[in-house]
């Protein structure tokens, strides 16, 4: 299993921690907020997002954090970035909870991501994410593009899809991928190569996807 470690800089900003400085913890989290909200655009529901922000979303991570900041510095057993990135996730599931809790995804649907405190990543998001604002103007193009994009993904394999919702959509490193899926470092990033390559050949077979519109 690959072990992963915190950044120089983010150790440094860990010492004014222990020091009590009050503006450490602050500065610790605003450090990994870019990254944590690309988590939340990920994988927050689709339904929720026209009611909840993301930065609602951090706030609220934060505020979780800070109170259980004495838990991690009691044992650091993985990077602050993703300790935080588990909390994250566990928030967004409560969220899901809350507000969908007489819902259920669409199995057809849903792809099979790491599970553990992180809520499924729908194959609409991934589409959306690697559509970008490709057909922005045309929305029957897009339409289309988008309906094509999700049935590739859900043709994918299981895991292949998880490797590049992990590095390509959150850009984990190689090393924090592996420590996610407890796997070596090595073995990450030959199934991100292979992924990857699996997934350009698909968008490859799209028709109009490279098509400027």
């Amino acid at each position: 299993m690959s072990v992963t470690f915190n950044s120089s800089q983010t150790n440094r900003l860990l010492k004014r921690v222990r020091d009590r400085d009050q503006e450490a913890f602050g500065d610790l989290f605003a450090r990994h907020r870019e990254r944590l909200r690309k988590l939340v655009r990920l994988r927050m529901d689709r339904r929720l997002r026209g009611r909840i922000s993301s930065s609602a979303v951090l706030e609220q991570v934060a505020a979780e954090a800070g109170r259980r900041l004495g838990e991690y510095l009691a044992d650091a057993s993985q990077t602050v970035f993703l300790w935080l990135r588990r909390l994250t996730g566990e928030r967004l599931q409560a969220l899901h909870q809350h507000h969908l809790s007489a819902q259920s995804w669409d199995a057809g649907q849903e792809l099979s991501l790491y599970r553990g405190a992180m809520p499924l990543v729908h194959s609409g998001s991934l589409a959306a994410q690697l559509l970008g604002d490709r057909a922005a103007n045309q929305s029957a193009i897009r339409a289309d593009l988008l309906l094509r994009l999700q049935d590739a993904l859900n043709s994918m394999d299981s895991f292949d899809r998880e490797i590049l919702a992990l590095c390509h959509f959150e850009e984990l490193t190689d090393e924090e991928t592996a420590a996610v899926l407890g796997i070596e470092k090595v073995a990450a990033t030959n199934h991100y190569v292979t992924a990857l390559k699996r997934l350009k050949e698909i968008l490859k077979s799209i028709p109009g996807f490279f098509e400027k519109h």
